[in-house]
């Protein structure tokens, strides 16, 4: 089972957020340190199960690139359990990857309707949903979606950048500064440690340089 959580480090695909990258989805798997072209994805020898539907659909994403053909065995996955949340995530995701986001939205809102909690796939749903979202020019929609995921005590930095982008889209410049400052003050904490050694990170350090910017902008 692969679940996508918003954390700068955990995806390879991004888009620009403040002019650094952010992730998007799900990431292709680091292949061999031998052979860096070696795709680690395995194919699937049969198809009978959903998941041998959604091994092929991350083999096709992965090694072949091919999004189109992943959403197809990720449908028929869907076909032979309709009920199980995980395939629904994977084709939101291929559907992403190749563009179509209104077809992603409905994914990730089944999604989100099987498990409204914050385990399984729904806290990667509302991340990539609001990202989806952004494309679509729905800001006000991506907004409500970060304010779901972040919650009341959210430590993750990039959901703050995120929101404090649309809020600052949408001209609604003090909920924007709020989110900004509540960025850097993450931020902050991840240099210093406070969070363990692993948050010590030079691209922390770069967007935190970054938010300071577009804050004494906006002050």
């Amino acid at each position: 089972m692969r679940l996508s959580l918003p954390s700068l480090l955990a995806y390879a695909s991004s888009l620009a957020l403040l002019g650094i990258s952010i992730p998007m989805v799900t990431p292709i798997l680091a292949s061999d340190t031998d052979n860096p072209d070696t795709c680690q994805t395995v194919k699937p020898a049969l198809l009978n199960s959903a998941d041998d539907f959604i091994g092929m659909g991350h083999f096709q994403e992965d090694c072949e690139k091919n999004s189109l053909a992943a959403v197809a065995s990720f449908t028929q996955a869907i076909r032979l359990n309709p009920k199980a949340e995980e395939p629904y995530y994977h084709r939101a995701n291929a559907y992403q990857n190749a563009g179509n986001y209104q077809a992603a939205v409905v994914d990730y809102t089944e999604v989100i309707r099987q498990n409204t909690g914050k385990l399984g796939f729904s806290s990667g749903a509302y991340w990539n949903r609001a990202r989806a979202y952004e494309r679509l020019g729905k800001k006000q929609k991506a907004i409500s979606d970060l304010t779901q995921l972040i919650g009341v005590d959210s430590r993750n930095a990039d959901q703050y950048l995120f929101r404090g982008n649309m809020y600052r889209d949408i001209g609604n410049k003090e909920r924007a500064i709020a989110d900004y400052q509540v960025a850097e003050k993450l931020l902050q904490q991840y240099l210093s440690g406070s969070f363990g050694n692993g948050f010590q990170d030079s691209r922390y350090q770069e967007m935190l340089e970054k938010v300071r910017s577009v804050l004494s902008q906006l002050n």
